[in-house]
């Protein structure tokens, strides 16, 4: 197969902007205000001052000497792991949305509920294959027990690669205990992967919070892969110039990484790509913008071809509040480039409205069939020499048709179609002006997903054991 990829950078670009990283790492540094960390670095011998720390180009190198260039990722279901930067493909679900929005119902704040019927439709999806806890903000449950609780909700209901919001040192812990209670295996430095975090993004410019950096080592400590991520913001949180931020969140980047293979050297990490321009004219992330998918083109680069590691991207993120032209438009440009661009996961954003602050059910199954349309693409061309059909051609001959024609009996099935959208509409049926048909083909999936969806997918002596973990743990 010949595979689309696309590219920004020559290998000489991409030299710069790892010279360039490796100077602001040793001349500016990077700040994290998190003495767990900072004793880190100082029993390795780096330079530490207050809360800056100083990287060199050697450090660097040594760090990417051990990190893995790929890693997989388990599930429950042993058919549903995936090997991530090995030629699988990850599509995972939304981090952190607040609201949702439904053709019935309109938006609403998001709760657990919401969290939980995502949840299954998720899981009953072809197309994504890493399940989240936070497809919504479960904004009814207090947040000093939310993490037992979403987590609880995830496990019960999925038995894909699962992926979670980051919660603070202590609490991430106690996400993993409750998987190793479902998977029934420890969470350990060279075990296996069993979860990874939506994103542990530096704080830009050239920082990481306290939060963040306890998730790395938390992560890094019981042996699961951090996804590391960038969410700059051009002109406000980094230079104005495309190439200026991709400088300045590959040397972030590059700092979280050299952590982790202090922690655990191996540990597997994901390059995360989520930068976004801002929108000048009204001072606001402008997740919708062609500048973002120049961006994120540009470090999938920096993550593939450069530095061979597994990228993480952000694709299906528009600026619409509705499931209108706009969303679609920017939906389909910013996931098109990334799948293209060669990532290998996603921190999915999938079905999300209004710069992420929105997950709307409908939107997500058309986001679906997006992805599916871009899989097919990014699969490419079978070039083989039977592909080149010659004897098929000169069978037919001048004038003829393939209609009948063996291979297209044979291979007519394994063409991309449409599940919601329609390449058979009537409009005598339908008629013009019937523009939420395919929001209502959409409404009516979702619908029937849920209906089917199990109460819980756990056996119950686990779901038992779980439930008392959470018993002990809530506040």
């Amino acid at each position: 197969m010949r595979n689309v990829k696309l590219s920004m950078f020559t290998q000489e670009d991409m030299q710069r902007v790892h010279n360039a990283s490796l100077k602001l790492l040793w001349e500016n540094g990077v700040n994290i205000a998190n003495d767990r960390v900072l004793e880190i670095f100082k029993k390795h011998g780096f330079k530490v001052e207050g809360s800056q720390i100083y990287i060199t180009e050697e450090q660097v190198d040594k760090a990417l000497q051990t990190v893995p260039s790929h890693f997989v990722i388990h599930a429950r279901d042993p058919k549903k792991s995936l090997d991530l930067g090995g030629g699988d493909y990850g599509v995972c679900t939304p981090i952190g949305p607040i609201n949702t929005r439904t053709l019935d119902d309109g938006i609403r704040p998001g709760t657990l509920k919401a969290a939980e019927e995502l949840t299954k439709i998720y899981q009953a999806s072809d197309v994504i294959n890493i399940n989240t806890n936070n497809g919504v903000e479960a904004n009814d449950v207090p947040v000093k027990n939310r993490h037992l609780e979403v987590m609880r909700m995830l496990l019960r209901h999925t038995d894909k690669p699962m992926y979670t919001r980051l919660f603070d040192y202590d609490e991430m812990n106690e996400a993993m205990d409750m998987v190793e209670i479902v998977v029934g295996e420890k969470l350990e430095k060279g075990g296996k992967i069993w979860l990874a975090p939506g994103s542990c993004p530096s704080l830009s410019p050239m920082a990481y919070s306290r939060e963040v950096a306890d998730n790395i080592v938390a992560l890094a400590e019981r042996g699961q892969v951090v996804t590391l991520g960038s969410a700059t913001t051009t002109g406000v949180t980094g230079p104005i110039q495309i190439f200026g931020t991709v400088v300045m969140q590959n040397a972030e980047q590059l700092a979280g990484l050299v952590l982790t293979q202090l922690i655990n050297p191996g540990n597997a990490v994901g390059y995360g790509v989520a930068a976004c321009p801002a929108n000048m004219r009204g001072a606001k992330y402008c997740c919708g913008s062609p500048g973002r998918v120049m961006l994120q083109i540009g470090s999938i680069e920096m993550a593939k071809r450069f530095y061979n590691l597994p990228a993480r991207t952000e694709p299906y993120t528009t600026e619409s509040s509705l499931n209108d032209w706009q969303a679609g438009m920017e939906s389909y440009e910013g996931t098109m480039c990334n799948i293209l661009s060669g990532a290998d996961y996603q921190l999915g954003e999938i079905g999300t409205l209004d710069s992420l602050m929105t997950t709307s059910y409908e939107k997500t199954i058309l986001d679906e069939e997006i992805t599916s349309r871009l899989l097919y693409i990014r699969d490419g061309i079978d070039v083989n020499e039977e592909a080149a059909a010659v004897e098929t051609i000169k069978e037919v001959g001048s004038g003829g048709t393939f209609l009948l024609e063996e291979d297209t009996i044979d291979l007519m099935h394994d063409a991309w179609y449409p599940k919601y959208t329609d390449w058979n509409r009537d409009p005598k049926a339908i008629g013009d002006e019937d523009y939420t048909y395919v929001l209502r083909k959409a409404n009516a999936e979702w619908k029937r997903r849920l209906e089917e969806a199990p109460d819980s997918m756990l056996d119950p002596a686990v779901e038992e054991e779980l439930d008392a973990y959470v018993a002990r743990h809530s506040k």
